[in-house]
């Protein structure tokens, strides 16, 4: 009976004492300030590279040989194309014949919405349910357009949702018609009409090609030609006065350029050449716009890792037409990967890789690095025997090896050097040797 008491007291004291050894081994494990760990996990980032660009056309003046009293207004918009012969702007007598032409417009947008809202071939078959979704998206645009500032198309909006409302409401048997309120628009449309006279003067295309009313001394200054000849202090100088300081002739009303293709110069500081005749994303990040730019080149100053970066583009719109300095991004891609912390980064016989906890153990596993950000690199996701894999527990600064592994076998990663060179690595292994 002794002995059966004794035995199942020793058999009781070694279950807790494992039991605590292994409590006690990951309590230190995880407060130990020598084996702080992270679990390793999928992280997406992306490669870009920031600076102010300059734009580079071949353009040519716009000018009105009218010389009275009058007031300008444009026919088109920048960045709308235009053929020899064509209208760019009138210049009428006063204000007043302007803002009639344009409450003109107003009132044949909104009879034309009320005439389709009440019309039976778009009523009779429309489901309230569908237009109601309509209205709901069409508000949400408007109501983003009004918190942006942006006013270009509001009024186009405004009219459109005018119509799917009162195409509701004839559908819906709220409404039967708008017959009245047409008669009320058409009434003082005919009122303006009668008010308006011909322009006294009209500006026409002397050639084909695109227009922008924004002028700012550098027309003639700046030719795709002359690119290769401008200099970092060229680029800068138009950078710091957007705007040239000369007096711009009074009868100049805007520019045109031939084509809609265009050039961006720059100055960046990298020492990546290889996307030279690669085509990217660049962001307008004032506006938000992205447009698709080919890297022409990128030459070298010879002032550190100061190069001009040259693009062109075939894209053209009213934001590029208007603009000449523009803050931009390249977004030279996506990357996704496994994270891990450059404090974590180890070599072992020369291969780059971290050390994990395994099982109470920590083990080598190599990484396969492709991204390299400021304080951490993603390396590709593989199931290959020997690479990290998600999810592992990596030791984020390990002070020592494996039991049994050489310390020589172990340095730490040099960021200030380039990790691809084998050269830099021998030379960080030595040190550490020593």
């Amino acid at each position: 009976m002794r002995f059966r008491r004794l035995r199942d007291f020793l058999i009781y004291v070694i279950i807790f004492g494992c039991i605590f050894a292994i409590v006690a081994s990951q309590i230190y494990l995880t407060l130990s300030s020598d084996s702080d760990t992270e679990d390793s996990a999928l992280f997406t980032t992306s490669k870009t590279l920031s600076f102010t660009g300059v734009i580079v056309r071949d353009e040519s003046l716009v000018y009105t040989s009218y010389i009275g009293d009058g007031v300008l207004t444009y026919d088109i918009g920048d960045g709308s194309r235009v053929s020899n012969g064509s209208s760019i702007a009138k210049v009428y007598n006063s204000y007043t014949q302007i803002y009639n032409r344009h409450e003109i417009e107003k009132l044949e947008e909104e009879i034309e919405a009320l005439e389709k809202a009440q019309d039976n071939g778009t009523t009779d078959y429309v489901q309230p349910e569908f237009i109601s979704t309509q209205i709901a998206e069409q508000y949400k645009e408007l109501i983003a357009d009004i918190r942006n500032q942006d006013f270009e198309d509001l009024n186009s909006e405004r009219v459109e949702l005018l119509k799917l409302m009162c195409i509701l409401n004839v559908s819906s048997n709220v409404e039967s018609d708008y017959t009245d309120r047409i008669s009320v628009l058409t009434e003082r449309l005919n009122s303006l009409e009668v008010s308006l006279v011909n322009a006294v003067a009209t500006v026409t295309a002397s050639s084909s090609g695109y227009f922008t009313s924004v002028v700012d001394g550098y027309e003639s200054d700046l030719t795709t030609d002359g690119i290769s000849d401008l200099t970092v202090d060229d680029i800068n100088a138009i950078i710091a006065s957007p705007q040239k300081d000369t007096t711009i002739s009074s009868n100049v009303i805007g520019k045109l350029f031939s084509d809609y293709t265009w050039q961006m110069v720059g100055v960046i500081y990298t020492d990546d050449r290889y996307f030279v005749n690669e085509s990217f994303d660049l962001t307008f990040t004032s506006v938000g716009k992205t447009y698709t730019v080919t890297v022409e080149s990128i030459t070298a100053t010879g002032n550190g890792n100061e190069a001009i970066i040259v693009l062109s583009c075939d894209q053209m719109d009213e934001t590029v037409a208007a603009s000449r300095v523009v803050d931009v991004e390249i977004l030279f891609g996506t990357y996704s990967g496994i994270k891990v912390s450059r404090s974590a980064i180890r070599f072992q016989n020369g291969q780059k890789g971290v050390y994990v906890v395994s099982g109470g153990q920590t083990e080598f596993r190599l990484i396969d690095v492709i991204y390299e950000g400021d304080d951490y690199v993603l390396s590709a996701v593989t199931t290959e025997d020997g690479y990290l894999s998600l999810y592992d527990s990596v030791l984020l600064d390990p002070v020592a090896t494996t039991e049994g592994q050489s310390t020589t076998d172990d340095t730490t990663e040099n960021s200030a050097e380039s990790d691809d060179s084998e050269a830099d690595d021998t030379s960080q292994e030595d040190e550490d040797n020593n």
